[in-house]
């Protein structure tokens, strides 16, 4: 995607375009902040003006030059990426990143570039390396290749080790304006039963609701919101056929998201009531960790997600 495509980082661009031209550089960027804000693009687009052979009289990529068509094209051999990768035995994306990659990822950056002497790597999902990967990548933090560019892609910058933080030139991102998520949404083409609930759900950040262009999660979601509204009254058996039906389809940050998004009103009408308000806290707190706890400590999703639940509903059963 061309530079001026990105919306809500202009600034961040035009900070990278200015370094590169006064030859200030650094060699590592950690772009991080909420995840679905177009962080990545940034990154693609950043490593657009980087390799550009035309840069426009603004510092932004051409788009015309043949670097930039190989770079929109995904076939820049001066470029590369990585991330979680797919795992087809289980048919589904790994948990972590593992050291393997981020070893080839050094390896391409210290090679001779072949169109220039530039080479960007970009990795994405930064935050998701272990404990090994994160220690390979310090080395080639500490010891960058002449004309290599790093460019990282961070959803939690406190998973990454703050030696690592502190070699990168840390750059936030905000999330987008209510004006330019609908602009992206309505790009998205979402069903239009969706787009209320799409709007809801993004909070500045519309990758975060993509799924929804699927029909059927859409649907599900949708059916998900009416079981969730009023989840002191909810009917447990259907929520836990609806997990049961969905936990595997629809993300797990939109199941979440949907069900906490009512509760949070509560947690404000409760603010006086300190005591109280800091149980209601504590139960919510548990279903927002709760995709993070799978994750990390292989719980059942369903069982896991049905206890906080019930222990969001205790909560309510003492205010009575």
């Amino acid at each position: 995607m061309l530079a001026q495509g990105i919306l809500g980082h202009a600034d961040t661009q035009q900070r990278f375009s200015d370094l590169y031209r006064q030859k200030k550089l650094p060699h590592a960027w950690m772009i991080y902040g909420m995840q679905g804000m177009g962080k990545a693009m940034l990154a693609h687009t950043m490593a657009q003006i980087y390799v550009c052979e035309s840069l426009r009289p603004d510092g932004q990529a051409c788009g015309q030059c043949h670097a930039c068509e190989m770079v929109l094209g995904g076939s820049h051999p001066d470029l590369a990426q990585v991330g979680l990768d797919w795992d087809e035995k289980k048919k589904r994306f790994r948990r972590d990143i593992r050291v393997e990659q981020i070893r080839h990822a050094l390896d391409f950056l210290t090679l001779t570039g072949m169109r220039s002497e530039r080479r960007v790597m970009i990795i994405d999902d930064a935050n998701r390396m272990n404990l090994a990967a994160a220690n390979a990548l310090l080395k080639g933090l500490e010891e960058p290749a002449e004309g290599a560019l790093l460019l990282m892609v961070c959803h939690d910058l406190s998973a990454l080790p703050e030696t690592i933080r502190s070699r990168c030139m840390l750059e936030h991102c905000s999330p987008l304006a209510l004006h330019d998520v609908r602009t992206v949404l309505k790009k998205m083409a979402l069903p239009q039963t969706s787009l209320l609930l799409a709007e809801n759900l993004a909070k500045g950040c519309p990758g975060r609701v993509q799924a929804l262009n699927d029909e059927t999660i859409a649907s599900a979601c949708l059916q998900w919101q009416t079981l969730t509204q009023s989840i002191q009254y909810a009917d447990l058996g259907e929520i836990e056929a609806w997990l049961q039906k969905y936990v595997q389809k629809v993300p797990n940050e939109l199941i979440v998201s949907i069900l906490v998004e009512p509760l949070q009103h509560t947690i404000q009408e409760w603010m006086g009531d300190y005591e109280l308000s800091e149980k209601i806290y504590i139960a919510v707190q548990g279903v927002l960790t709760w995709e993070h706890d799978v994750r990390a400590h292989a719980l059942r999703p369903v069982p896991s997600l049905l206890a906080r639940i019930l222990q969001v509903r205790k909560v309510w059963k003492q205010a009575a």
